[in-house]
C-alpha cells in the first residue's frame, strides 16, 4: 500500500514537472506585438511627363486599401488580429534615377513593410533590382516588357518581381491575328502594307519584333513598308508623318505612351493622312484620349489588358466603385485598365499576407510563388481570364489573353477575341 502511494506520488511529481518544463519558458517567452498599421510603400510617377497615368495607380492602390480599412484591416494569423494599411506614396517624377532611390529611401528610411510596383518600362526598371536587392516582393501592374522579366536565355532575371501585365509581344501578336481573320474575310487587302512607329525603349523595340514574328508567320499577308523609332515626348511628327505618306503604307501600327499617342494623332489628322487600320499598341480606347481628340480618335483601335467595356459583373462593379471613388475626390477619370489592375495588384498584396498569416517580406514572397499557374491562381478577379498567376516560365509575368478594343461613336468597343467582343471590327473608308 505505501508502496504504490509512493508511485501514485511520484508519478504525479512527475507530471506536474514536464507540465511546468512545457509553460514556465512560454510564460517569459512573448509574442512579437503587432504594429499599429501595416506600411506599404509605392514609388510612382506624379509628376513630370508620366503623371496623368501615375494618379490612376495611386488611386488604384487607395481604393482597395480603403475598403481593406472598412472591414478593420487585413487579417494577420501571426498575431491573431486586423490591422489597417497605410499607404505611403512617394513621386519620382518620371525619373528612373529617382525612381530607384526613392524606393530604397521607402524601404531602409520609411522601414515600410512591404511594397507595390511603379509603373512604365523605365521606371519599373530601375525599382526591380532594388527590390531583390532587398528581398521585397514586388507586384507591378505598370510593366509590359517581358525583357525585364526574363534574361536573354529565357531564364527568370528578378526572384521578387510579380507582374499583372501579358508581355507587349503578346500585344503585337494579338493584332497580327485580328488583322489576319479581317484579311481572310475580304475586309482588308492582302498583302496589308505597314508603316510602324515604336517609342525608342525595350517596350518598343519588343512590340516590333513581335509585328515582325506575326508578319512571318503568314507569309504573303503582310508587308512592313515603312518602320522608325521616336524619342519618348517627342512634340513633332511631321518628318515621320511625311515619310509614312510617301511609304505607301494602308496600315500603321504604332507602340507609343498616351501623351505621345495623342500629340502624333492630332497631327496625323491636321495633316490629312488615312489608313485603313490604325493602332497606338496598348494605347487608342483610353477614355482620357477620347476626351482629347474628340471624333479624331474614332476608328483607332488598341490593346486592352483590362476593358471597362467588359461585360462580366464584377467588371461592373468596379466601374461603378471607381466612379463614385473619383467623384469623391472632384476628378473626372474615367476607368482604365491602370487605376483596374493597379486595385488588383494591391488585392493580390493583401491575399498575400493573410495566406502568408505574417507581414514578413519572405513569407508574404512565398505565398505569392504559390500562384504559379492559371489551377492555382487567385480568382476570381478582374483581369481578362478572371484568374492572376505568375508563371514561372514567363519570369513571373501574367499571360493571360489581351483584348483589341476599337473607338467606335465616341466609345471602346471590344472587337477581338470574338468570345469577348462587344462589337465588330470597323475598317477606315480612305
Amino acid at each position: 500500500m505505501k508502496r504504490s502511494l509512493l508511485y501514485g506520488a511520484i508519478a504525479a511529481v512527475i507530471v506536474v514537472a514536464v507540465a511546468v518544463a512545457f509553460v514556465v519558458p512560454n510564460l517569459f517567452v512573448q509574442r512579437r506585438p503587432a504594429p499599429q498599421e501595416i506600411v506599404v510603400g509605392a514609388v510612382l510617377p506624379l509628376s513630370g511627363r508620366l503623371s496623368e497615368i501615375g494618379i490612376y495607380y495611386k488611386l488604384g492602390y487607395e481604393l482597395y486599401i480603403s475598403e481593406v480599412n472598412k472591414n478593420g484591416g487585413v487579417y494577420v494569423k501571426e498575431f491573431d488580429k486586423r490591422i489597417p494599411i497605410r499607404l505611403v506614396v512617394y513621386d519620382d517624377e518620371s525619373d528612373p534615377t529617382k525612381s530607384a532611390t526613392q524606393l530604397e529611401r521607402l524601404i531602409t528610411v520609411e522601414k515600410v513593410h512591404l511594397i507595390l510596383g511603379g509603373y512604365s518600362t523605365p521606371l519599373v526598371q530601375a525599382q526591380a533590382p532594388v527590390a531583390e536587392r532587398y528581398k521585397m516582393p514586388y507586384i507591378t501592374a505598370g510593366l509590359i516588357t517581358s525583357g525585364v522579366h526574363l534574361t536573354e536565355d529565357g531564364k527568370r532575371r528578378y526572384q521578387y518581381l510579380f507582374g499583372l501585365l501579358s508581355s507587349i509581344k503578346n500585344l503585337a501578336l494579338t493584332t497580327i491575328e485580328m488583322l489576319k481573320q479581317e484579311i481572310d474575310a475580304g475586309r482588308l487587302p492582302k498583302p496589308l502594307k505597314i508603316a510602324t512607329v515604336n517609342e525608342n525603349t525595350d517596350h518598343g523595340r519588343e512590340y516590333l519584333a513581335g509585328l515582325k514574328e506575326g508578319a512571318r508567320k503568314y507569309p504573303g499577308y503582310f508587308e512592313i513598308v515603312y518602320e522608325a523609332f521616336y524619342n519618348i515626348g517627342e512634340k513633332d511628327f511631321t518628318p515621320i508623318l511625311t515619310a509614312i505618306k510617301q511609304s505607301g503604307a494602308n496600315a500603321m501600327l504604332n507602340d507609343m505612351r498616351l501623351g505621345d499617342y495623342i500629340t502624333m494623332h492630332r497631327q496625323y489628322t491636321t495633316l490629312g493622312l488615312c489608313h485603313l487600320v490604325v493602332s497606338y499598341g496598348p494605347r487608342g480606347p483610353e477614355g482620357i484620349a477620347i476626351k482629347e481628340l474628340g471624333t479624331a480618335a474614332e476608328n483607332v483601335f488598341g490593346g486592352q489588358w483590362w476593358s471597362p467595356a467588359d461585360p462580366r459583373p464584377e467588371v461592373q462593379e468596379f466601374n461603378r466603385k471607381w466612379e463614385a471613388w473619383v467623384r469623391e475626390r472632384n476628378l473626372d477619370l474615367p476607368p482604365e485598365f491602370y487605376g483596374a489592375l493597379a486595385y488588383e495588384a494591391a488585392r493580390t498584396l493583401v491575399w498575400a499576407i493573410e495566406k502568408a498569416g505574417s507581414i514578413d517580406p519572405d513569407a508574404v514572397w512565398k505565398a505569392l510563388r504559390t500562384l504559379d499557374s492559371p489551377e492555382n491562381g487567385l480568382k476570381p478577379s478582374i483581369v481578362i481570364g478572371g484568374v492572376i498567376y505568375f508563371p514561372e516560365e514567363t519570369g513571373g509575368q501574367i499571360n493571360n489573353p489581351i483584348l483589341l478594343a476599337q473607338v467606335q461613336d465616341g466609345k471602346p468597343v471590344i472587337v477581338y477575341p470574338k468570345e469577348s467582343a462587344t462589337g465588330t471590327f470597323r475598317v477606315n473608308k480612305c
